[in-house]
């Protein structure tokens, strides 16, 4: 028998290698005559690099939501929306966690399923906060007030720094504080002078109580950091990675919500998550088709939180054994996922958030100050919507 080899690509973390394994072995059996390979690339690419290229080499492919632009500008992707095998998917936008399903959405269909969920929330070492009597931060003003106490007992916060995780830090304080950046395809893209100046100085001010080496982490790096050293007690904003809480930890993260500078604190946080598109030139769309609707059933991604994954679908968030397993990350980080903010889909939004990224991280480590920055950012506004 001659089988249908479908090729994948997906990032470089188990919270994503994982649980295709389930995933996948579950769907072969199903469809004995297509097989599934997963060509992996590193957290850095996934982040920026571009996808047309992609598109002409692999079937399926990962991928984050604010290249939506981008690929209904070179067309990459096949359109999701009206195949009858995705009618379930699609039906009801509510079966996914908050804006999840919604972010895929651009241009007048779907390109991607939502196959994983996460926004910025807040990590935690339980037993070093316990340690110390102190309660888990409530708000950004709280974090800062922590660190003050912490440092008089050796102990650090954490945040990542390294592109992008510095300026969408920013971006998510911005959102908390009613001040977002311009996200409407039909809007000129734009972002608030006074509101980046002011979120900018807010991280600056937190970064005084981290590590010297956040100023290099990125979120895994700050994750493994926390599971790995009894330095770091808490960290007010981080992509959430709910595999770090699994008990083959040495030290299981806890977690909760976002952090933010008002009231609803934990709102704001900016949407991640990853979503799962069939390359527009494919020639195993059928097959694709078959696992992109595998990959969004019920069955499917309560499959992938076996292997580390953490789904997009909102039953599997609100599970109260898939919970215990990832020691309250669904359940702690949940109310951030539902009230996140959604990224600008322009076209060339990557290109500006790479880029302002760069400006960011380099002015943290450099000490500028939040004038300096914003002189920099506000003429790299122009690389959307041209």
């Amino acid at each position: 028998m001659t089988k249908t080899v479908l090729r994948g690509l997906t990032w470089g973390h188990r919270r994503a290698t994982g649980p295709l394994i389930p995933l996948t072995a579950a769907f072969q059996q199903r469809y004995p005559d297509i097989e599934v390979e997963w060509i992996v690339r590193p957290l850095s690419d996934f982040e920026h690099q571009g996808l047309p290229g992609l598109a002409s080499v692999y079937d399926l492919i990962i991928y984050d939501h604010p290249f939506s632009g981008s690929i209904v500008e070179t067309g990459a992707f096949e359109p999701l929306s009206g195949h009858p095998e995705l009618q379930v998917a699609l039906a009801d936008g509510h079966r996914y966690l908050g804006q999840s399903l919604l972010s895929y959405r651009f241009g007048g269909t779907v390109w991607g399923l939502p196959i994983d969920a996460a926004t910025q929330h807040s990590a935690y070492r339980a037993d070093l906060l316990a340690k110390h009597e102190e309660a888990v931060p409530v708000s950004w003003h709280d974090a800062i007030a922590l660190g003050q106490r912490l440092r008089r007992n050796g102990l650090s916060l954490g945040l990542a720094v390294k592109t992008p995780h510095a300026i969408l830090t920013i971006a998510a304080l911005m959102a908390n504080l009613s001040s977002p950046w311009e996200t409407s395809p039909d809007g000129i893209f734009s972002v608030d002078g006074p509101g980046f100046q002011e979120a900018y100085g807010q991280v600056r001010a937190l970064l005084a109580f981290c590590p010297e080496d956040a100023l290099a982490w990125n979120a895994i790096d700050l994750h493994e950091a926390m599971v790995q050293t009894d330095a770091i007690a808490y960290c007010p904003c981080v992509y959430g990675y709910g595999t770090y809480g699994e008990a083959d930890q040495r030290r299981p993260l806890s977690f909760g919500d976002f952090a933010g500078l008002a009231a609803p604190y934990h709102a704001g946080s900016v949407l991640g998550g990853t979503g799962l598109a069939i390359s527009r030139v494919s020639a195993n769309k059928d097959a694709a088709l078959s696992f992109v609707a595998f990959a969004s059933s019920e069955e499917g991604q309560r499959l992938m939180t076996d292997r580390h994954g953490q789904p997009g679908l909102a039953a599997a968030w609100y599970d109260a054994q898939i919970d215990r397993r990832f020691n309250g990350f669904f359940s702690g980080g949940r109310r951030s996922v539902e009230t996140a903010w959604m990224r600008p889909r322009h076209r060339g939004y990557i290109d500006f958030q790479a880029r302002a990224g760069e400006v960011v991280a380099h002015s943290l480590r450099a000490g500028d100050s939040a004038a300096n920055v914003w002189s920099k950012i506000e003429p790299l506004l122009a690389m959307v919507n041209t």
